[in-house]
C-alpha cells in the first residue's frame, strides 16, 4: 500500500513539475523571447523615460511599493482577464487583453529592475522575489528541463541547417525570387504550347 501510495505521489510531483518546465519554455520561448524582450528593450531605450526614473529612485519607499503592486497587479489581472475571455470563447478579445498586457508587464520589469535596492529593503519582498527566483532556479537545473532545451537547441539548429541549405545565406526571399526568374520562362513555354 505504502509502495503504490509513494508512486503515486512522485508521478503526480513529476507530472506537476514536467507542466511547470513546459509552462515555462512556452513562456520564455513564445511570449519573452518574441515580445516582451523586445518591447521591455525599446521600452528601457526611450528618451522621455529619464524624468521618470529619477521621480522612482527619489520616491518615499512605501509609495514606490504601492506603486509597484499597483502596476504588477494590473498586469495579472489583464492576464487573467485574458485567460477569462479564452475559456469563454472571446478569442479575439482574449488576444487584444493579452497583447495589451505586455507593454504593462515590460513597465513591471523596468520599474523593478530600476528601483529593486529600494524594494528589496521589505524584507517580505526580499524574502519572496528570493524564494521565486530559487523556485526558477530549481527548474531551470531540473533534468526535464534540460532534456527539453536540449532538444530545443538541437530542433532550431536543425532548422537553420535546413533554411540555408534550401534558401542559402540570401535569406528566403531572394531564394523564393530566383526560383521564380528560373521558373517562369518553363512555365511560360508549358502555357504557350498547350493554350
Amino acid at each position: 500500500m505504502n509502495t503504490n501510495n509513494h508512486k503515486t505521489k512522485t508521478f503526480v510531483a513529476k507530472t506537476l513539475e514536467s507542466i511547470l518546465v513546459i509552462g515555462y519554455i512556452l513562456f520564455e520561448e513564445l511570449f519573452w523571447n518574441i515580445f516582451a524582450r523586445p518591447i521591455y528593450q525599446y521600452f528601457k531605450s526611450l528618451i522621455v523615460l529619464e524624468p521618470l526614473k529619477k521621480t522612482f529612485l527619489q520616491m518615499n519607499r512605501y509609495l514606490l511599493l504601492s506603486v509597484f503592486i499597483g502596476i504588477l497587479l494590473l498586469a495579472e489581472a489583464m492576464g487573467l482577464l485574458a485567460g477569462f475571455c479564452f475559456i469563454e470563447g472571446y478569442f479575439s478579445l482574449g488576444i487584444l487583453v493579452y497583447v495589451l498586457k505586455i507593454p504593462v508587464a515590460a513597465i513591471t520589469f523596468w520599474l523593478f529592475e530600476l528601483t529593486k535596492m529600494q524594494l528589496m529593503t521589505f524584507s517580505w519582498l526580499k524574502t519572496v522575489y528570493e524564494w521565486i527566483m530559487h523556485m526558477i532556479d530549481k527548474l531551470l537545473n531540473s533534468a526535464i528541463h534540460v532534456y527539453i532545451k536540449r532538444r530545443i537547441v538541437a530542433i532550431r539548429q536543425k532548422m537553420q541547417q535546413i533554411i540555408s541549405q534550401y534558401f542559402g545565406e540570401a535569406g528566403f526571399i531572394a531564394s523564393i525570387k530566383s526560383h521564380y526568374q528560373a521558373f517562369k520562362p518553363l512555365v511560360t513555354r508549358f502555357f504557350k504550347s498547350y493554350l
